[in-house]
């Protein structure tokens, strides 16, 4: 039971159940939360908790877990199994830090909530962003549109098999780190002469557990030091060294000119009985407060070696960001110079570590050739005119992996390249075979510094020696469209046959022909066996668009369509799908230096193969193996919807409807081709099969038999030493290859495609213009905008303006009154002197009332105030007659353009005119009309003089 001290105030525990955990953030989502106030949760136990927790929410709790109020899910989540653990809930929820307040979370589904926990607060210590997917490759990110064709692998690999060298994991950012626990100091009290025993340093524990003891020893003063900066960070404690060399250190904290004196102190030297560094005498009392700039105490080598491991995960971290994370992390400012000092002498030191991992490339192909026999491994390195070396390209073949794939597996290979992530810059090629349950099987991998033509003829020369397939002939290879290597197989593979990946080709098609209708069609077409039916599918791709047509034309269907494929092959597969799957395996691995990931591909493929083996031989009598067995019996439940004809000996026809496929048995032929290609029946051959009560499992090609699978696998790769008993090889030590920095500003990021950001949860909340055509209103041609349109008359202005660039206004001078064109609408309707009326635009013009009007009687008309010109009205008086016409005269006609002068003798001055006019829009025209048009009909009067609106 909990202690009563606790009982004077409840918890208040919020329970969260009825939902589901959800990863990257760690959330609870879609639950029920009750409060509960006023049940002493301090005088159950654990089995009285469960009890009340499984009452109120009518079901099982055998999950239940626990957090804070004010603390992140993925920091503070626990679990409650036990009276112990549940007695920690109540100290936790008693605590100043939690407030009487606690959230429990109730899992119904059995998952592992505390290592999605482990997994996010490890990412976020070691720095992994958004930002890290540098260079990250392409192809392993294409959208999903088609399943993959080739079955899932069942076998789930760890690449953690050689954490435990330390030389593989010095630069890999795996190493034990700083912040990790470790054992406690060693205390001992007496020996058995009754001699004290002090205490010895352990320079492996965590940071923030080091405290300085009196008597304790260390191996020299940069170790006290250390010790000393980590017990100042963690307390806040402004401690100074007033004497530092090499024989003793004098330790206070809190200079006298900037706070009160503080009482600690401590001495340090060198014992007298043994080469110890020792702490002499201290006062290990404080009382000072905490302080956040603790001065020289924290030096950029300090900073450095805590960001070691971030760095070699991250080098391109940048310095306000690593000032930002010192800050959260250690509760510390320190200077933006301290972390630009701190990065550079990390990078030192990894650079060092780098340099001693490439000069043991030598050292591990010896191993590699002196624990199996028969096994390739070439080393290329590039030697500069001073005779320093750097490393270049490495390729390795294990002999029982090419003897397996030469015994027993089908004349198929997947080849790609991926893109290293880690310290170490480069790409990996690889070629992957197919074994007969249709899985992979790794053939040889190698380690260049760039992908290019080559590079693969280098990798593709030296594959084809290992498999023993010479110029290609009876070998079919699955690519990409990388254009080097494209070119490398013509080159090197002439008579082989190339299928280029039709996800590749997909991924861009779709870039200039969007639409799902495109979508459909294609992946139609790519899957059709026959050429008619291919063709028929491209014809209607035609329909909608020939230049589509012509676009996937041009990619040669011969290489992505099955209706061309060789019918030898037993591979149907378009896609090249198990080089993907690899890809994403080594994923972790490639995050690694040289040699640990060649070392962890190397470990995974060897107990790869003893996996499969020991899962071959569980099979028991199996002819074909499980996942041939999965299709066909998926194609028998189809069979029942074809009709059988038949014809001679193991000769029918199977139809439906309108279609109809001749089946040969004797000759494992379909009119449909998918047989001859796939080399398994396909639905028709299934049904003739069934029609003479045969199983159809006798007809499946021999290489998808158990016995070649046993036959495939029965191969091993031998184990090889730890890196410390690797021999050493009479070459010079190649150094890290040479840094390629690429023209331009180096991004952060890969541009991703809309689809993979919609994949991702992504989405836009508008339809996006990327790739639209605009379209014209004057001639509504496409390509450009009635700006731009060359049929826009001169005198007809644009409507557009250039962005953030404002029209420029007229400077006015002092008592100058510059001249403005007047609108005929504004103009004032009393003044009987008519200037001659400029030309109007036929498009400007008034086209409803081109007719003259009587003037009615008009009140003077104040300042418009949609005119943009601010021009201020002049006064008027009001008028009952023409001063300069007192006869009353009918108003003449008046043309609506041009209007006669009514007083030719009176000398009228002429208009001065304007230098700088805008010219209104014909919009904004017609709105005044119309805005005119309103106040006369308004006002209904007559007047004797004539308006003309324009």
């Amino acid at each position: 039971m909990a202690s009563d001290s606790k009982q004077s105030k409840y918890l208040t525990v919020y329970i969260h159940y009825n939902g589901l955990f959800a990863r990257k953030p760690l959330v609870y989502l879609n639950a029920v939360v009750v409060s509960i106030r006023d049940v002493d949760f301090g005088a159950m136990d654990f089995k009285d908790f469960n009890l009340f927790i499984a009452k109120l929410i009518e079901g099982s709790c055998d999950n239940v877990y626990y957090c804070t109020r004010n603390e992140p899910l993925a920091e503070g989540i626990r679990r409650i199994r036990n009276d112990a653990d549940y007695f920690e809930f109540i100290e936790t929820g008693y605590s100043d830090e939690a407030g009487l307040r606690m959230n429990v979370y109730i899992d119904h589904e059995n998952e592992p909530v505390l290592d999605w926990a482990d997994m996010e607060v490890m990412e976020d210590d070691e720095g992994h962003y958004s930002e890290e997917d540098l260079d990250d490759d392409i192809d392993s990110q294409l959208s999903d549109d088609v399943p993959y064709e080739h079955e899932a692998d069942d076998y789930i690999p760890s690449l953690d098999k050689t954490i435990g060298d330390e030389f593989l994991h010095r630069v890999s950012g795996m190493c034990k780190d700083i912040d990790d626990e470790a054992e406690t100091d060693e205390v001992e009290t007496k020996n058995g002469d009754d001699k004290p025993v002090y205490p010895i340093h352990n320079e492996n524990q965590k940071w923030d557990k080091m405290v300085p003891i009196l008597g304790m020893r260390f191996s020299n003063p940069m170790e006290l030091k250390n010790c000393l900066t980590n017990y100042a960070v963690k307390n806040g404690y402004n401690l100074y060294f007033e004497k530092n060399d090499s024989q003793r250190l004098l330790v206070r904290c809190c200079k006298e000119n900037k706070n009160p004196s503080c009482p600690f102190r401590l001495w340090a030297s060198w014992m007298s009985s043994e080469r110890s560094f020792q702490i002499k005498s201290l006062v290990d009392e404080h009382n000072c407060s905490r302080v956040f700039k603790l001065g020289s105490i924290v030096t950029y080598k300090w900073i450095g070696m805590h960001f070691k491991n971030q760095l070699v995960k991250n080098p391109k971290m940048s310095i306000r960001k690593m000032k930002a994370k010192v800050s959260t992390k250690f509760n510390l400012i320190v200077s933006v110079t301290q972390c630009r000092n701190a990065k550079r002498y990390a990078l030192d030191e990894i650079e060092g570590s780098l340099m001693e991992h490439y000069g043991k490339v030598w050292s591990y192909g010896e191993e590699i050739m002196r624990t199996n026999p028969g096994s390739t491994v070439k080393i290329d390195v590039n030697v500069m005119p001073d005779s320093t070396t750097y490393f270049s390209k490495m390729y390795v073949c294990f002999k029982g992996v090419k003897d397996g794939w030469i015994a027993a597996c089908r004349r198929v290979i997947g080849v790609d390249g991926c893109f290293l992530k880690g310290i170490c810059r480069g790409q990996l090629l690889a070629a992957m075979g197919r074994d007969a349950n249709n899985h992979i099987f790794p053939i040889a991998w190698a380690v260049v510094e760039v992908e290019n033509k080559e590079t693969w003829k280098w990798f593709l020369d030296l594959l084809l020696d290992d498999i023993e397939m010479g110029i290609g002939h009876g070998l079919t290879l699955i690519s990409d469209q990388h254009k080097g290597l494209i070119e490398a197989v013509k080159e090197r593979v002439p008579t082989a046959e190339h299928r280029q990946c039709a996800r590749h080709i997909y991924a861009n098609f779709k870039k200039r022909f969007k639409g799902e209708q495109y979508r459909k069609l294609f992946w139609a077409a790519a899957a059709r066996t026959t050429q008619p039916k291919f063709e028929a599918e491209m014809n209607s791709i035609k329909k909608i668009d020939p230049l589509a047509y012509e676009h996937l034309m041009e990619r040669d269907p011969k290489s992505w369509c099955r209706a061309f494929f060789e019918v030898d092959r037993a591979c149907d597969a378009y896609e090249n799908d198990i080089s993907e799957s690899f890809n994403s395996i080594i994923d972790l691995a490639r995050k690694r230096p040289l040699i640990t990931m060649l070392e962890e591909i190397r470990i995974y493929a060897m107990e790869r193969m003893y996996k499969m083996l020991q899962e071959g031989q569980s099979w028991g009598n199996l002819k074909i193996c499980p996942s041939i067995r999965l299709k066909i019996s998926k194609l028998k439940k189809q069979q029942r919807f074809w009709g059988v004809i038949p014809s001679g000996i193991q000769q029918y026809e199977v139809r439906i409807g309108n279609d109809g496929y001749a089946v040969d048995l004797n000759n494992n032929t379909c009119g449909c081709r998918s047989w001859q290609v796939s080399g398994i029946p396909c639905v028709h051959a299934v049904t003739a099969i069934s029609y003479l009560n045969r199983n159809a499992e006798d007809y499946v090609a021999p290489w998808f038999h158990t016995a070649m699978f046993l036959t495939c696998y029965n191969h091993t790769i031998n184990p090889l030493n730890g890196s410390s008993m690797w021999p050493e090889a009479p070459y010079m030590k190649p150094l890290p290859p040479q840094k390629r920095r690429l023209p331009g500003r180096p991004t952060l990021k890969r541009k991703k495609d809309q689809s993979e950001m919609e994949s991702k949860g992504k989405t836009r909340h508008t339809i996006s213009k990327a790739g639209s055509v605009n379209r014209c209103t004057i001639c509504r041609e496409r390509g450009h905008n009635r700006s731009t349109c060359p049929t826009r008359p001169a005198d007809v202005a644009s409507t557009s303006r250039p962005k953030n660039k404002k029209p420029k206004k007229c400077k006015k001078e002092k008592g100058k009154v510059e001249p403005v064109q007047v609108d005929p609408v504004q103009a004032n309707p009393v003044d009987p002197v008519q200037v001659p009326a400029p030309q109007v635009d036929p498009v400007q013009a008034d086209p409803v009332d081109p007719i003259q009007v009587p003037a009615p009687h008009v009140e003077p008309v104040q300042e418009d105030p949609v005119d943009p010109l601010q021009v201020p009205a002049p006064h008027v008086e009001p008028v009952q007659a023409d001063p300069m016409d007192p006869v009353d005269v009918p108003a003449p006609p008046v043309d609506p353009v041009q209007v006669d002068d009514p007083h030719p003798d009176v000398d009228v001055p002429a208009q001065p005119v304007a230098t700088r006019q805008r010219i209104r829009k014909y919009s904004e025209r017609i709105t005044k009309i119309g805005l005119r048009r309103k106040v006369l009909k308004k006002e209904g009067s007559t007047g004797h003089n004539p308006m003309v609106l324009e």
